[in-house]
């Protein structure tokens, strides 16, 4: 089963896209853990994307939501494309819609 949590806050405002099927973009910077003397290790920016997103969600996390304290659960995706001859790879995580919980700093 593929199934990840993640939290963490919005490195900017989220990216609406598309208008009769809605994909909402954000990357969430989520701290590493700690490391053996208790300091907290390099944090990790991880991309998310949400499919046909709520109005609410739209709205909160467009328009000032850089900065908000997100917690979601959701699937990790890979894939790979082509650009002038270089293979590049992607991962990201497509958030479950009823699964986002938010929390302004």
């Amino acid at each position: 089963m593929n199934i990840c949590a993640l939290s963490g806050t919005l490195v900017r405002d989220a990216v609406l896209r598309g208008t009769d099927r809605k994909v909402l973009l954000f990357t969430v910077v989520a701290q590493n853990g700690f490391d053996e003397n208790g300091q907290k290790e390099r944090k990790t920016h991880v991309p998310c994307v949400v499919f046909g997103p709520s109005e609410d969600l739209q709205r909160s996390l467009t328009k000032g939501g850089e900065g908000t304290y997100v917690e979601l659960e959701g699937r990790v995706i890979t894939s790979s494309y082509e650009t002038n001859g270089e293979r590049k790879f992607t991962t990201e995580v497509v958030a479950f819609n009823r699964s986002i919980t938010l929390l302004k700093n």
